[in-house]
């Protein structure tokens, strides 16, 4: 009960704080509990920040999961988007939590890269098998590169997303999303 506690105390300290402010002093405090205690759990403030990200993605591939199922191919992305459009209507503090850390997590000392990479890279890989099985099945061009894709289509989700944070009122964030499942449509399919 801690330990939840602690994480949502440092995701609702890093939206009203930022990262450089959030303490491990001030999470414990907001949590109910001593900075002995977030230390110990967790090692350190970046420690901490790392198991946030952590519990987010968590949550974010139970919407995915959910959402994908058994789908290959252009209906398995078009999917995945529209998981993530409710991810981030129902969770739009723990998307903008989550996005300032994989921000974070590209400054030269970052404690916690390893997990951003790790989330990437985890995304890239479900992009992959589901272009792959679509091939597969003839339901996708078998003359793309399917990592060249997953990486587009990664940025794509990654890069409107923290433009649609930084200014909601200048980007559609819905609109934005359905004209990207239509260049999939139009890019990938046989």
């Amino acid at each position: 009960m801690s330990d939840k506690a602690m994480l949502d105390a440092a995701i609702d300290l890093i939206i009203e704080r930022g990262i450089d402010k959030t303490t491990l002093l001030a999470i414990g405090e907001r949590a109910g509990y001593s900075r002995g205690l977030a230390t110990y759990r967790f090692g350190s403030k970046s420690g901490l920040f790392d198991e946030v990200c952590k519990s987010i993605s968590h949550r974010w591939i139970s919407y995915l999961t959910k959402g994908v199922g058994d789908k290959t191919g252009i209906h398995a992305m078009c999917a995945a988007i529209d998981a993530y459009i409710r991810f981030v209507s129902d969770s739009p503090r723990d998307t903008r939590v989550l996005h300032i850390l994989l921000s974070a997590a590209a400054a030269p000392q970052s404690e916690f890269k390893a997990t951003a990479c790790h989330v990437y890279e985890r995304q890239r890989a479900d992009v992959v098998e589901w272009l792959e099985k679509g091939i597969v099945a003839k339901t996708v061009r078998e003359d793309i590169d399917t990592h060249s894709e997953s990486a587009r289509f990664v940025a794509f989700l990654s890069g409107i997303t923290y433009l649609w944070l930084l200014d909601p009122e200048v980007i559609d964030f819905k609109k934005a999303n359905e004209d990207f499942k239509e260049q999939l449509r139009l890019a990938l399919v046989v």
